[in-house]
């Protein structure tokens, strides 16, 4: 075949549509000692987990779109090489290749395109240099007969709206912003661009990193979800190779040395569980297969780790084992980056935090309690799954100090929440949900009700913020001016103070305040979220803890969930996501802890108890009744 291919090639004739980009490569494509670590002829028995890759990017194949998820360094950045070049070569068209950054872009032609080229006489010829005066090209745009090479960073909108394309390379996929100026998904508006071309093929190439911010990870869900499986050279079983935990009976295993440093490294079977010396490895690479999850369908998807990395480069196994050692180290002590990093790199796996709030959590936070009543204090029970009263689980209410609310302002609304506090910042959800476009409703609502606890005691709204950016803000101003007991706030994820306060209104100019006037309270909604995330996870039965009433619906457990930590330690969320009840929740808290509800007073005497003067209401409020609110 090899012959065939470069006999017609040699006349000037248009490839055979059986042959592909795979034998292309064997045949003729070159590694440059500049980008490698393995430089020269290409040879695909080196690495023959992108051998069906390269089938399905071939024109040979009905495959419109291909993703990989790998590791760091082994073969996915080869392989988008081989799919520009021997499409160039064999099958020219436009071509756009978009990493992270424009500045990325001139690395990677500079640095991985410019060296081959100049290593393949094929492609040195039609691909002139671009300091060459009349080659038409530059760094980032080339021509070849039939063809051209956009290449460009992701972070612009204008890269995803020039001319049509047939080959698209997505290249480092997870370093892509999740949406692009608004416009949507990369994937999305990169997709549009293929659309009008029959034969296209789109290569999404990525290492992966947060889980729920990963952009290779929404793609690869949707895909055939192939795993490259090998098979064990004692008993034949193929398998994904897999690290393993320290109570697996497979995985890799490793000694140590007294110092704790790792001297041997070896696989054991997830069958046999025999021991698999690493010399063995190259057999299994080779007669490894990929196994489709979901083989019926179209984008096809493939995953592979660093533990089939070939023998003689730097991952062996020992040293992604002393990786791992030296990652939890620093785990333990607090730091998760290391691991955070072991675990992309390596295992070719996207990292959860454990920040994450999950559904689970706040079933078990929910007490038999209605929506609007406030608890008194003494014993509560908690409900079971079925919604229904546990008997078993029950704790010692200590008494409710005061209620706050947040309100988050959106264009069409506000979404808000209103949570009783105790000692120890101890919270209980009181009501929540969302109130159209009316400010009236809004001030009856949150400043001019009173709730009632089980002994008929009255509490008043104490405190509200309210979210003032972005959306109405003219209005929430002119909102909060005319009132008490509420503020205008902003979150500011990067100040270091909990929070500081500032004048809105001010003297026509000068920036003199004017006394009484309008107040923005800036936050610092990392801290408050990693409290809020905190208290989520204590003990429902200890000082401090998060309490549910029963009526809690899927809307609040989506938005209380829909935030996480990205790998800089910083709360964000997914563009697709709504997560205005946590912004609620937080900016309450900080209401409470604002006004230092946590050390004022006594709680409220219990049923059969003196109770005190009913607290005097706003104008025009009403005591609500918690069992016909809803």
């Amino acid at each position: 075949m090899p012959h065939r291919l470069h006999k017609s090639l040699s006349a000037g004739f248009m490839p055979d549509p059986d042959l592909n980009l795979l034998e292309w490569a064997d045949e003729f494509f070159e590694l440059p000692r500049e980008s490698t670590a393995e430089y020269g002829k290409f040879r695909s028995d080196r690495t023959p987990f992108i051998r069906e890759i390269l089938l399905e990017l071939s024109p040979s194949s009905k495959t419109e779109i291909v993703v990989l998820i790998k590791p760091t360094q082994l073969a996915g950045t080869t392989a988008a090489i081989i799919f520009l070049m021997g499409t160039a070569d064999l099958y020219p068209g436009p071509s756009l290749c978009i990493l992270p950054t424009d500045t990325k872009a001139k690395s990677f032609s500079k640095k991985k395109l410019a060296p081959s080229i100049k290593l393949m006489p094929r492609l040195r010829a039609k691909i002139k240099e671009a300091k060459t005066r009349d080659s038409g090209n530059t760094i980032l745009e080339k021509t070849f007969p039939g063809g051209s090479w956009l290449l460009t960073g992701s972070n612009s909108g204008a890269s995803y709206r020039a001319e049509s394309i047939k080959f698209l390379v997505l290249d480092d996929f997870d370093a892509f912003e999740s949406d692009v100026e608004g416009e949507g998904s990369p994937d999305e508006l990169a997709d549009r661009r293929t659309g009008s071309f029959p034969g296209r093929k789109i290569f999404i190439n990525t290492t992966v990193t947060i889980k729920q911010a990963s952009n290779g990870e929404r793609v690869f869900e949707k895909s055939s979800q192939g795993y490259y499986h090998v098979p064990c050279p004692h008993c034949g079983f193929y398998q994904y190779l897999e690290f393993g935990t320290k109570d697996s009976k497979h995985g890799i295993k490793f000694d140590r040395d007294e110092g704790g440093a790792v001297t041997t490294a070896w696989y054991v079977c997830k069958c046999c569980q025999t021991r698999i010396d690493e010399a063995e490895k190259p057999w299994m690479t080779e007669n490894g297969e990929y196994v489709h999850q979901h083989p019926d369908r179209k984008v096809r998807g493939f995953r592979y780790n660093a533990f089939l990395t070939p023998i003689g480069w730097v991952n062996s196994w020992g040293y992604i084992a002393q990786k791992f050692v030296d990652a939890i180290h620093e785990l333990r002590k607090g730091d998760p980056q290391s691991f955070v990093t072991w675990l992309n790199s390596f295992a070719a796996e996207s990292y959860e935090p454990k920040g994450d709030r999950k559904t689970a959590e706040f079933r078990r936070l929910q007490e038999d309690r209605p929506a609007g009543l406030v608890p008194s204090a003494g014993p509560i029970h908690f409900i079971d799954q079925h919604g229904n009263r546990d008997e078993k689980r029950t704790y010692e209410a200590p008494g409710v100090l005061g209620l706050t609310a947040g309100i988050d302002t959106q264009d069409n609304g506000f979404w808000f929440v209103i949570h009783a506090w105790g000692r120890n910042l101890e919270s209980w959800l009181i009501r929540y949900g969302f109130i159209e476009l009316d400010f009236e409703l809004l001030d009856e609502i949150i400043l001019k009700s009173t709730y009632l606890d089980t002994a008929g005691n009255q509490y008043p709204v104490l405190f509200s913020l309210q979210d003032a950016m972005g959306h109405k803000t003219s209005e929430v101003y002119d909102f909060v001016r005319t009132r008490s007991g509420i503020m205008a706030c902003r979150g500011d994820g990067k100040m270091a103070q909990k929070w500081s306060l500032s004048t809105i209104d001010t003297y026509p100019g000068t920036n003199k305040p004017i006394p009484g006037g309008v107040k923005l309270l800036r936050l610092n909604s990392q801290m408050f979220k990693d409290r809020l995330s905190s208290k989520i996870q204590v003990n429902p039965g200890d000082p401090g803890a998060f309490h549910l009433h029963n009526e809690i619906y899927t809307d609040y457990t989506s938005q209380m969930t829909a935030e996480f930590i990205n790998d800089k330690g910083q709360w964000d969320c997914p563009p697709s996501k709504p997560n205005h009840v946590w912004d609620c929740t937080y900016m309450a808290l900080a209401a409470a802890d604002y006004i230092g509800i946590a050390h004022a007073g006594e709680p409220r005497p219990a049923k059969g108890q003196r109770r005190p003067d009913k607290p005097k209401r706003p104008g025009g409020g009403r005591v609500i009744n918690p069992w016909k609110m809803r």
